[in-house]
């Protein structure tokens, strides 16, 4: 049975395809952070340890990788659905209300009375038929008044996907790249764990790695040629972690500018429509298309 931390993002963006490619970048890093232990190894081994016992293996950096790990692979699916529910929400606003932004208000606090109830008296009004008091027949009066109107705002809508002082998880914004470091580097230089030179640490020289040809025959890979690869790799993972790092920033910025500017600014609507998009398209400012 194949254990896993990281879980896949199910999606076909080339933001969720960066962000895939950035946990497998880590999957070395996971084969050995993952728990294979019984309840009772994993007793004896964290008794040892509280003893004072330095065994070669920690289980308790282990279990601190795993935990990581784990917030790691929550926080990226937890930041993509953000993202993407984001953009969604100002592609609806700008489709169906065209970027009004009283409309909108007006067809959310309708939804919301419709779909969830509450409200005021004169938040309802009675059609004329069927029986009231048997909550037949009852619609939301619409308004336009500002104040009754502030809940059901875009501003209001989008604050969701951002932090604030009471928020617990991953939204945009909430982390950057300083707090994804340790692992980003290790993304960066995977190729440290390349077949050749792990051969070469343990053994203190070059083993030759095979692979099959046309014919089937088993031919040692040239040096040079293995050297070539992991040196192609090394380049398109730096470049992969320059976009992770480049959409990190992006959401902070992002969670920025709506945590200050003004709830009817339409610039800033439009402008977070524009960066939200540009973040799953992976168009980021100063890099190349992904």
């Amino acid at each position: 049975m194949r254990f896993t931390i990281l879980e896949e993002i199910k999606a076909e963006t080339p933001l969720a395809h960066l962000f895939n490619t950035y946990m497998r970048g880590l999957s070395t890093l996971e084969i050995f952070s993952t728990p294979r232990e019984s309840m009772h190894e994993c007793r004896v081994r964290f008794a040892k340890e509280q003893r004072g016992e330095v065994p070669t293996l920690s289980i308790v950096g282990q279990a601190q990788r795993y935990y990581e790990l784990t917030v790691l692979s929550n926080a990226l699916g937890s930041l993509y659905s953000h993202i993407q529910d984001a953009a969604d929400l100002l592609t609806a606003f700008y489709t169906k209300h065209g970027g009004d932004l009283t409309a909108y208000a007006v067809a959310n606090r309708r939804h919301h009375l419709n779909e969830y109830g509450g409200g005021e008296d004169d938040d309802w009004h009675h059609t004329g038929t069927g029986n009231p008091d048997a909550g037949e027949g009852w619609e939301v009066t619409d308004t336009t008044d500002p104040a009754r109107l502030a809940e059901y705002s875009l501003h209001r809508e989008l604050a969701r996907f951002f932090p604030d002082s009471e928020s617990h998880g991953e939204y945009i914004g909430t982390s950057g790249p300083i707090d994804f470091h340790r692992f980003t580097v290790a993304v960066e230089h995977q190729t440290d764990f390349a077949l050749r030179k792990m051969f070469a640490a343990v053994g203190g020289h070059e083993i030759p790695i095979y692979r099959q040809d046309e014919s089937g025959e088993m031919v040692p890979i040239p040096v040079i040629e293995q050297i070539e690869q992991e040196i192609n790799e090394d380049v398109a993972n730096e470049r992969l972690t320059a976009y992770f790092n480049a959409v990190l920033n992006a959401g902070q910025r992002l969670a920025e500018l709506h945590a200050t500017m003004q709830p009817d600014d339409a610039t800033g609507y439009e402008l977070l429509h524009e960066c939200l998009n540009n973040m799953l398209a992976v168009r980021m400012e100063a890099y190349p298309p992904f």
